[in-house]
């Protein structure tokens, strides 16, 4: 197998405001650490196949669109070899039409050169645990977790030339009250690799939707609150991470590449609980009230009516998946979107590879994805409009992985 890894900086002007937080109306004030886009690239007996990650919230289907289209064009390969995806950071910037083009063809330049840069390497997969600093935060007390933290290294002989790192956690060590851009702890975790190792590190993020950091002031009785979120904390998570991670790689078992991959498209129903005009209402009932001031209340009123204007003449919506086997024990599941950690946990529990990396936040990006029960408990994750897919759409999801990591078995 032959890897090439090249990053380049995404970093927006300072004073575009922030994604992540609707509480959050002042733009960005400062550049705490650059926003990265980090590719690699693989080869191995014909096939080819290329990652590129960025310090986004999120990936839309125009910038993937965007991306592919022109990663295609200049290496001459199929769209289907090409994925995109985001760290989740909530101290990236919110992306107009010019931005995205712009990031598009940046991300398509790192693979670029990642795909020039192309090394004999040796492949090595483990999996190691950090559940300490995590908290479910829909159940701070009982809820699910996914505590693994996965590594594939490829290295030359002692040498270290990348690591690919999947840990499934919100990148909201900072809170609403941050204005500074920043990775987040991604960006710390990248870095201490980076440092340890003397290699490059590549975070790809899981499916972290009801996941948040679980950083020493966090307050359990108000989980969603990351007010208390501050730098140091940031950089606490990411050498914990990449302590773990490096340790994990060190430990880790030889395998002999075997690199496949195969797509899917799921078609899901759009969830609509109401008209435009009674979301309308809904808004002009909230102008005449106290909470008129309100800019959480006002930001989820007017994106009722940003979604439902948007999909007024549609009524599903096709969700990529891709699978990518590295060898015949190490597998990659690419999932689109923002999804609850039962989701990757049930493919990773049912898989018949024996380490399978689950990610989220790849190929495009439509709000929260929960598990069917989600939608009778409520709560933000399983509420219209950051959810507007219909209930079953987070199994459909784990049953087409399965049959795809069964078929690339």
């Amino acid at each position: 197998m032959k890897v090439g890894y090249a990053s380049s900086i995404v970093t927006p002007p300072v004073g575009v405001h922030l994604s992540g937080y609707a509480s959050r109306v002042q733009p960005s004030e400062n550049v705490h650490d650059n926003l990265m886009c980090r590719a690699l690239y693989f080869e191995d007996d014909g096939e080819v196949f290329a990652i590129a990650v960025l310090d986004l919230i999120g990936v839309s289907f125009e910038l993937l669109n965007d991306f592919q289209n022109l990663t295609s064009k200049m290496l001459n390969i199929d769209k289907s070899r090409l994925t995109i995806a985001a760290t989740h950071t909530h101290a990236g910037p919110e992306l107009n039409q010019e931005l995205s083009r712009y990031i598009a063809r940046v991300a398509a330049g790192t693979v670029y050169m990642a795909s020039r840069r192309l090394e004999e390497v040796q492949l090595y997969s483990g999996v190691g645990s950090a559940g300490a600093i995590i908290v479910n935060r829909r159940n701070p007390s009982s809820g699910l977790l996914d505590p693994r933290v996965h590594v594939v290294s490829f290295k030359y002989g002692s040498a270290y030339k990348a690591l690919l790192v999947n840990f499934t956690c919100h990148a909201v060590v900072m809170g609403h009250n941050n204005l500074q851009i920043s990775a987040d702890y991604p960006g710390a975790l990248n870095r201490y690799v980076e440092i340890l190792t003397g290699g490059s590190s590549l975070f790809v993020n899981g499916t972290c939707g009801d996941v948040n950091p679980l950083t020493p002031k966090t307050d359990l009785t108000r989980v969603y609150d990351r007010s208390i979120g501050t730098f140091e904390d940031v950089e606490w998570m990411g050498r914990i991470l990449a302590c773990e991670s490096v340790k994990t790689a060190e430990l880790s078992a030889f395998e002999t590449p075997n690199l496949r991959a195969k797509n899917s498209i799921v078609k899901v129903k759009i969830w609509k609980p109401l008209t435009v005009g009674e979301a309308r209402q809904e808004l002009e009932a909230l102008e005449k009230s106290k909470e008129s001031s309100d800019a959480y209340r006002r930001y989820i009123v007017e994106a009722k009516i940003r979604v439902l204007e948007k999909f007024k003449d549609v009524e599903y919506l096709d969700l990529p998946i891709t699978v990518l086997t590295l060898s015949d024990s190490t597998a990659l599941v690419m999932l689109p979107s923002e999804i609850l950690v039962e989701v990757g946990l049930k493919i990773k529990e049912s898989s018949p590879f024996k380490n399978t990396l689950v990610a989220g936040y790849c190929n495009g990006y439509l709000g929260y994805i929960p598990v069917e029960k989600a939608y009778d408990e409520g709560g933000y994750e399983a509420t219209f409009p950051t959810c507007i897919v219909e209930r079953g759409t987070g199994e459909k999801l784990i049953e087409e992985s399965l049959r795809l990591l069964s078929r690339i078995r």
